[in-house]
């Protein structure tokens, strides 16, 4: 990893990217983007504790979209995204894919 990457220090201020080679360039675009998958996990495995727990109601809020949007300062769209993401329903099968199961057996 190279001294100049934002994913080793994030609140640092950015480096001059001109300056980079291309080698530190290409190892931290792929550091950034380990540590934001790691990240995405996170507040999808917080995000889903949250609605599970029935966080929102024992904190005075409507629903989690309502504290998502208080306590993340984000968008209602964004706070639903967040919770379908988080724990997304079962979608049902299409007629076309039972079709193919059933000729398959």
């Amino acid at each position: 990893m190279n001294i100049h990457s934002t994913a080793l220090a994030p609140d640092a201020p950015a480096p001059g990217w001109s300056e980079l080679t291309d080698v530190d360039l290409l190892r931290t675009l792929v550091e950034t983007e380990r540590r934001r998958r790691r990240l995405d996990a996170a507040m999808r495995a917080a995000v889903a504790e949250a609605e599970r727990r029935g966080l929102a109601a024992d904190t005075g809020y409507r629903d989690t979209v309502e504290l998502l949007t208080d306590l993340l300062r984000i968008s209602a769209p964004e706070a639903r995204r967040r919770i379908e993401y988080a724990a997304p329903q079962a979608r049902p099968r299409s007629r076309k894919v039972w079709r193919v199961l059933a000729a398959a057996s």
